[in-house]
């Protein structure tokens, strides 16, 4: 799995920019964190609409507290906070428990350089990975998006999620275990078939 971003050493100007009212600087990073976000917020509650939502309420929420912004972490540890905040007060608003993850937009884009051999591969390859990944638990799910896809740093997954950061470390063993015992028993179905 690769990050699905490049890092942005600009975050914390534009963030500062975004303090002192500049409104391109945050349609800029509306633009640079909205698809982070929406797939982050993706992997903690099933319906679309309502992750659409959340975004709209994360990234006000960093309009209005960009000036609060201390710079102890990354810009991307404090927006996917903000985002976490919002989604666990959406499903407390809901009450629903049931969810389902969309990962479809963490999937890395196919090389014009591939041949379609490795294209269908790569297809399959993704295919066999989403379903392993929703068999897993959210708290697994969640560990693994901010570890791969977000490439955040263990410390501040721990910070983000309120855990000691040996917990982030056994959660992402656990959960890279599981992962691969899903994907070695689908990958037998696959080949019997």
């Amino acid at each position: 799995m690769r990050s699905t971003h490049p890092q942005d050493d600009a975050d914390p100007a534009l963030l500062a920019d975004i303090a002192a009212g500049n409104q391109a600087a945050f349609e800029r990073l509306y633009r640079l964190y909205e698809t982070r976000v929406f797939q982050y917020i993706s992997t903690l509650v099933s319906n679309s609409a309502l992750a659409e939502e959340i975004v709209g309420d994360t990234m006000m929420a960093v309009w209005r507290g960009a000036g609060t912004f201390s710079g102890c972490s990354r810009v991307s540890t404090w927006i996917f906070g903000i985002a976490r905040h919002k989604a666990l007060d959406a499903l407390r608003r809901t009450t629903r428990t049931q969810r389902e993850v969309d990962l479809d937009g963490a999937a890395d884009l196919v090389s014009s350089e591939d041949s379609p051999f490795d294209q269908v591969q790569r297809s399959q390859t993704e295919s066999l990975t989403k379903q392993a990944l929703s068999t897993l638990s959210r708290d697994h799910q969640e560990i693994l998006r901010l570890v791969f896809y977000e490439d955040l740093p263990y410390e501040d997954i721990a910070t983000l999620l309120s855990i000691p950061t040996n917990t982030v470390k056994t959660r992402v063993f656990y959960a890279k275990q599981q992962l691969k015992r899903h994907l070695e028993q689908l990958g037998q179905k696959e080949s019997i078939r």
